[in-house]
């Protein structure tokens, strides 16, 4: 009953948020000249963007796969070769393919996760002048750029094309300052410049800041950010070095760590995250609460809406690595009797309602530092890199002795082992033009997600929300 309540409260506070994000108008009456000299308070708006990207029902409204950015993660991965569902219920739109239409609520699960937080990005960096001095300051704006070049980057990445080849294509509109005027679509090399931009001016205004807990973006984190950009633009030597850069204050996880749940923002792969606690967890409407197989009081494990790994992608870990061990082996798990073939195990909540979430991991960092270096033509180097962190998970693993792209297969390989259902399986499809390939002679897929799409379909672009269409008279839908 508590749980309940606290759900039903949560849906109070926040199904009054799912508006148009152009509603800009600033819900306070404090002056910018204060605000513009107050770290406390700008700070206090940076805060309020962690505090949303946990949130539920901000950006739909009272639906349960709408619990902020883990659950945009979760909806792109459900769209990918890697992961299926048994059952047709909550992120069936998403797998399905039915939910990037226009007409689908869900459709909007990206764009109003993000442009309501780049709207509080934007007051902060209105008021904060680049030119300031004061190195509190300096962290706040810092924060408020990282996390705007992000939110771009995912916007763009779902409702615009791949990057390469297509800089002149429309993407998604720009918006830096507080207006209510909507705006057409800029082109993908408008909306990469202004994330690049917001990206390097970050890092360097974070150099000198130390974060509280990992809930919050430091310079490291906006590293990371940078680099997956450049890995989407073709730049790979500066992909590399901030890849690598990214990652050097982090240890890898051993196997018992690993395999511990990924349900601590404390473990020390994690660069960034949000700490859920009794009192702000939203029980059903959460990650675990889809994601944990094992969780009896969840959709996955109280009702059979099983997330499982494909069986192609299962067969392809090696028996001698540990990551095989986060998925229930055919012909079933004494630990786990209960769950079917090829269920995820790998994420688990002992604490069933205060799971962390968390949004990136230092791992990702090693494989967009080896993809980036591969097709930079740094072979030898690229190998080491892949070397350095498949060895932690697989003792019998070796170095590599493919070359081309070979070699970055089997990178990508490797990524998707480690990063199963963390949010990159199918942002990766789409930039390596993989298609969808769920129909196949044994597949564990079913029948409903069964099927397959090829390279360059316009599936692989969300349209534009009916809500977006219906305010703004300049935007321009894509293809059906």
């Amino acid at each position: 009953m508590k749980k309940i309540v606290i759900l039903a409260f949560a849906s109070l506070i926040f199904i009054s948020c799912d508006k148009d994000f152009l509603d800009t108008e600033p819900q306070s009456t404090i002056d910018t000249e204060q605000l513009a000299k107050s770290a406390s308070s700008n700070q206090a708006l940076i805060n309020g963007i962690y505090t949303a990207l946990r949130s539920y029902g901000l950006a739909i409204g009272g639906n349960h796969e709408d619990y902020g950015h883990k659950s945009v993660l979760s909806a792109m991965d459900m769209m990918s070769n890697d992961m299926l569902m048994t059952k047709s219920s909550w992120y069936g739109s998403f797998y399905n393919y039915l939910g990037r239409q226009q007409t689908s609520v869900r459709s909007r699960l990206v764009w109003n996760t993000y442009y309501p937080q780049i709207k509080s990005a934007n007051l902060v960096l209105s008021v904060i002048p680049s030119n300031t001095t004061d190195e509190s300051l300096k962290a706040v704006r810092g924060q408020a750029l990282a996390l705007r070049g992000y939110f771009y980057f995912m916007l763009a990445r779902t409702y615009g094309p791949t990057y390469i080849g297509n800089e002149t294509k429309l993407c998604v509109p720009i918006y830096t300052e507080l207006t209510l005027v909507g705006k057409a679509r800029s082109t993908s090399e408008e909306v990469y410049t202004l994330i690049e931009n917001d990206l390097k001016e970050s890092i360097e205004l974070l150099k000198e800041f130390e974060r509280k807990n990992h809930d919050a973006v430091d310079q490291t984190v906006a590293e990371a950010f940078l680099a997956d950009v450049y890995l989407e633009m073709g730049k790979y030597s500066e992909a590399a070095a901030l890849a690598h850069s990214a990652r050097e204050s982090y240890e890898l996880l051993n196997e018992k760590e690993w395999m511990n749940g990924f349900y601590d923002i404390k473990s020390k792969e994690t660069m960034w995250g949000a700490t859920i606690t009794a009192a702000t967890s939203t029980f059903v409407a959460s990650f675990f609460a889809h994601f944990d197989n094992t969780n009896e009081d969840g959709y996955a494990g109280g009702m059979g809406l099983y997330k499982n790994i494909d069986k192609n992608l299962y067969n392809s870990i090696s028996d001698s690595d540990f990551r095989k061990k986060a998925f229930v082996a055919p012909g079933g798990s004494k630990t786990y009797p209960g769950l079917p073939e090829y269920a995820n195990i790998k994420f688990r909540d002992p604490t069933v309602t205060a799971g962390h979430y968390i949004y990136l991991r230092s791992s990702e960092m090693y494989y967009i530092e080896a993809e980036a270096l591969a097709r930079s033509g740094d072979e030898a180097n690229a190998k080491k890199v892949l070397y350095e962190i498949t060895v932690t998970r697989d003792p019998a693993y070796v170095l590599s002795t493919n070359s081309g792209s070979n070699l970055i297969n089997e990178i990508i390989l490797q990524k998707r082992i480690e990063l199963w259902g963390e949010g990159c399986a199918w942002y990766d499809m789409k930039r390596l033009g993989v298609p969808l390939v769920r129909d196949y002679s044994g597949t564990n897929h079913p029948e409903f997600g069964r099927f397959n799409i090829p390279v360059g379909d316009n599936r692989f672009i969300f349209q534009m929300p009916q809500a977006e269409m219906d305010a703004n008279p300049l935007m321009v839908q894509n293809p059906l």
